[in-house]
């Protein structure tokens, strides 16, 4: 399976790695310019390219992870996106601007500039007293996750299982009300 990603983080990597070793191919592209990341593609092997953000998209699951006040630069101008799933992990926020009463969240933005597409909500930090809320043990393999599409979270619950990660859909675990901007 092809995976893109746009937006590098260790969060972003660690998904990329668990990817290279399950021996999906992967697309990188960067939110700086792709030529700081040559040595990662030469160490990471045959499996990984660097390509334009507009080649990641082309791949069957794209994993997001772009500045908050960015969004939009980088989401403009991609193929196709009818029925793609996005695994969107949290944004970094660089400026106070976003953070203003009444502006959209990123998830919010992300919908409403690729609405033809599923997005699926990574939540990378999920705190303790939440899981022993829900009852839940937190092991170091799983990956919470939220979304509005059912075809597309089983396809996304499957990704991580080839990457060795236990899925675990929050809305399932604690039947949270879905944020409407995974209604698509």
């Amino acid at each position: 399976m092809r995976i893109g990603v746009i937006g590098l983080c260790g969060f972003t990597m660690d998904f990329v790695n668990k990817a290279v070793d399950a021996g999906h191919q992967v697309l990188l592209s960067s939110t700086r310019e792709n030529r700081q990341f040559q040595d990662l593609e030469m160490k990471l092997g045959e499996n990984v390219k660097l390509v334009t953000r507009r080649e990641a998209a082309e791949a069957n699951i794209l994993i997001l992870f772009i500045p908050r006040e960015d969004v939009g630069m980088f989401l403009t101008d991609l193929p196709d996106m009818d029925e793609k799933i996005l695994i969107h992990a949290s944004n970094p926020i660089f400026s106070l601007e976003c953070l203003r009463p009444n502006s959209k969240a990123s998830c919010e933005i992300i919908a409403s500039l690729l609405p033809e597409a599923h997005m699926i909500k990574v939540l990378n930090i999920v705190n303790p007293n939440v899981l022993t809320l829900l009852n839940q043990k937190h092991k170091e393999k799983e990956v919470f996750y939220v979304g509005g599409n059912e075809q597309a979270k089983n396809k996304a619950k499957a990704f991580f299982k080839s990457l060795n990660l236990d899925g675990v859909d929050f809305e399932e675990l604690y039947q949270l009300p879905v944020h409407s901007c995974f209604m698509n």
